[in-house]
This record gives structure tokens, C-alpha cells and sequence, in this order.
């Protein structure tokens, strides 16, 4: 069985399944450890035979996806799926690195949260929020000013001497149609998401760098009359679990509520947390990219 190996969020991570979004963190030679697997079963175990089906404990997560396939997440080392006969790699891939990936990540004691993240300065800047709080759509904003992107979606934070950091991800956005108009990149780079026909995923030249990257500031992003505030305390702190949580229906199940909240506690302490409230209005969003340029002093971006 052909293997392709990654180094990703730290880990040495070791695939049956090629990874086409991991592919400038593949590497050449074989680990001689790998820290995860993940592997492929030709024919279904029988133990998931439903959609509804799911099977979860502090040690495993099975879940099922009709017409893609079956996934067991285990022990934080080794992801196995077992695909349906008429799934894609892509479909395959979706789950994969979303739903199983958080999983694991819970799993291992790895703090992985809803975020899109940008490199301002050898600094990242963290936007949170729930789906159709416009995370992407305004990191998307600050990459057409030149700034890089260092993830989208699920993002893997650690931490280090003095406060805390990220791990690159892949190097791309997820965006609607009209967050591509008017960003003018409706025609560029992109590939049609596959459960949702009016959404496309955007390939990006990313940070360039594959070394986590200090977190200057984390944003939580609400609709509103334009505002950037600071949080604090435990206000913050129940702001940013509500906001950045991944599958929060996991935490529970894995047994991971209260590791979970100290990390994020961990977090709003090492980093200041923020509410950015602006309006739906595309015509704002140079307005809300500019008052947070202007407020925290940020940099034009460096040109290479």
C-alpha cells in the first residue's frame, strides 16, 4: 500500500489517502514514528450501517456519512475509513480533515478551533465565530490586501514561552459566490465545494512558513454598527469557547469539557480577545479591516 507522509500541526502523520490540502506539508522520506494513521478498509465492518449511527466514547468516535463512508477515529493515533463504493476522494476528504480531524485533535489534547487566521508582521490574527459569522470572507479581505493567509476552518493552537501560537493549515478559503464577486475572484484558482453549489474552495500561496506563528490577537466577529471592543475576564472567556468551539456536541462524549475550557482559559489569558461587530455590507468591509489596522497599529503587509 502506497503511504504518503505529513508533517501537520506538529504531528508526523502517515496516509493512505493522498491529501491534496496537505500537500506543501508532505514529506519526502518515511517517519520513522509516525504520531497518527490513517487508513483505508476495503469493505465495510458492519458496525455502522445507518446515517444516524454513532458510536462515540472517551477512546473512539464512529460516525457514518451516506454515500461517502464510514470513519473511526480511535485513541488519538489512527483515523480508518472505510469509504462507500460510489465515494470520491474529495467527499472523502471533507470528513477526514473536518469532523474526524477535530475528533482526534480532542482526543490528543490538541486545542483545534473555529477560526481563519491571518500573518500580519511574523503575527497571527485569529477571526472566530460560528458558520456564517463571515470568518473567512474577512480574512479573504485582508489576503487581497496582501496579507497571507495562515489557516481557515480548523486551526490547531499550542503554546510556547510567553503566549501562545498557531500551526499553518491549509492553504485555502472557503468562500460564497458573492464574497468572490466582490473580491473580484470569482474566475481564479477555484474549486466548486461539493455539497454546497454556490460555495468554492480558493487556492492560496499561504503563509510560507510551516513553523507555528505567534498569536497577536483573537477576534470574536458578531453583525452589528461598526465597533471593536476588548473582552476580558471570564465575559471573554465564555465568548470565546461559544465562538471558536469545534463540534462542540464532541467535548462531552470525549470527555474533554474541562480540559477543554482550561485551554481556552489558558489561551484568553496568553492572548487579548476582541469583539469586531460591522455590517453585512460588503461596501464596510474595507472600513472594518481599517479600524482594526489602525487600532492595534499593524504594518502594511511585507512585500517578497
Amino acid at each position: 500500500m502506497t503511504c504518503w507522509n505529513y508533517r501537520y500541526a506538529g504531528l508526523n502523520v502517515v496516509s493512505e489517502l493522498p491529501l491534496s490540502e496537505w500537500a506543501i506539508f508532505e514529506q519526502v522520506e518515511p517517519f520513522a514514528d509516525a504520531h497518527v494513521r490513517i487508513t483505508l478498509q476495503s469493505t465495510r465492518s458492519g458496525s455502522i450501517s445507518q446515517p444516524a449511527d454513532v458510536w462515540i466514547t472517551p477512546d473512539e468516535y464512529c460516525f457514518s456519512i451516506p454515500e461517502t463512508g464510514d470513519y473511526r477515529v480511535a485513541r488519538g493515533r489512527e483515523i480508518i475509513i472505510t469509504p462507500a463504493p460510489e465515494a470520491g476522494q474529495a467527499e472523502l476528504r471533507l470528513f477526514l480533515l473536518g469532523t474526524a480531524w477535530s475528533a482526534l485533535c480532542y482526543q490528543r489534547g490538541i486545542l483545534a478551533l473555529h477560526a481563519s487566521v491571518i500573518w500580519v508582521n511574523e503575527q497571527a490574527i485569529a477571526f472566530c465565530g460560528p458558520s456564517g459569522a463571515g470568518k473567512s470572507s474577512l480574512a479573504a479581505g485582508f489576503v487581497a490586501r496582501g496579507y497571507p493567509l495562515i489557516g481557515d476552518d480548523l486551526c490547531c493552537f499550542d503554546f510556547a514561552a510567553g503566549g501562545a501560537q498557531v500551526y499553518p493549515s491549509a492553504p485555502r478559503l472557503k468562500l460564497w459566490r458573492e464574497a468572490l464577486t466582490n473580491l473580484g475572484w470569482q474566475d481564479e484558482h477555484l474549486t466548486r465545494d461539493h455539497f454546497r453549489l454556490d460555495k468554492f474552495h480558493k487556492e492560496l500561496t499561504g503563509s510560507e512558513t510551516r513553523d507555528p506563528v505567534p498569536v497577536r490577537a483573537i477576534c470574536l466577529l458578531e453583525w452589528g454598527e461598526l465597533a471593536l471592543t476588548r473582552l476580558t475576564g471570564l465575559k471573554a472567556l465564555r465568548r470565546l469557547v461559544a465562538a471558536a468551539t469545534y463540534r462542540p456536541g464532541l467535548l462531552e462524549p470525549l470527555g474533554r469539557v474541562g480540559a477543554y475550557w482550561e485551554q481556552c482559559a489558558q489561551l484568553a489569558r496568553a492572548v487579548p480577545i476582541f469583539e469586531l461587530r460591522r455590517s453585512r455590507d460588503w461596501v464596510m468591509m474595507t472600513a472594518a479591516i481599517d479600524l482594526l489596522l489602525q487600532n492595534w497599529e499593524l504594518p502594511p503587509p511585507m512585500i517578497k
